[in-house]
């Protein structure tokens, strides 16, 4: 009798171990997508408008909560005179399986010669979105 009461209460210490170490939730996997269109530009200034759409798709097995998303738009970096325009976007939760599109309006400052080349369609700015922060427990 003693043995089973011995067995019972290591059991019982090693599943409340056990489950006291899950504070850590899995990571949710995000993946962003960027696609600009022009909405117009400015000879006069230089300023090129563009639509960004965004898409944020959760393919992890976890919720991401509070995602925060920032977007680059540049002119190409191999050229000379690299301009370039960031935004944050807050984009909220995301649930699993979910995909997310969003729309940021971003004006790209460029050089005569950028401007040039992008208007001529002999390059192309170059966009970059990546996650800022996100957190995978909806507590903290």
């Amino acid at each position: 009798m003693r043995r089973i009461l011995l067995i019972l209460i290591a059991l019982l210490i090693a599943g409340t171990v056990a489950l006291s170490g899950c504070t850590k939730y899995a990571d949710p996997e995000l993946k962003i997508t960027s696609d600009i269109s022009k909405v117009s530009d400015d000879p006069a200034t230089g300023n090129i408008t563009y639509d960004v759409k965004l898409t944020v798709a959760n393919t992890g097995t976890n919720n991401a909560y509070r995602v925060k998303v920032m977007t680059i738009l540049s002119t190409a970096k191999d050229q000379p005179e690299y301009r370039f325009v960031s935004k944050n976007t807050d984009v909220g939760d995301v649930e699993k399986g979910a995909v997310n599109t969003y729309t940021e309006r971003m004006v790209l400052p460029a050089t005569k010669t950028n401007y040039d080349l992008i208007i001529a369609g002999t390059q192309q700015p170059d966009v970059e979105s990546k996650v800022m922060s996100v957190s995978s427990n909806v507590m903290g």
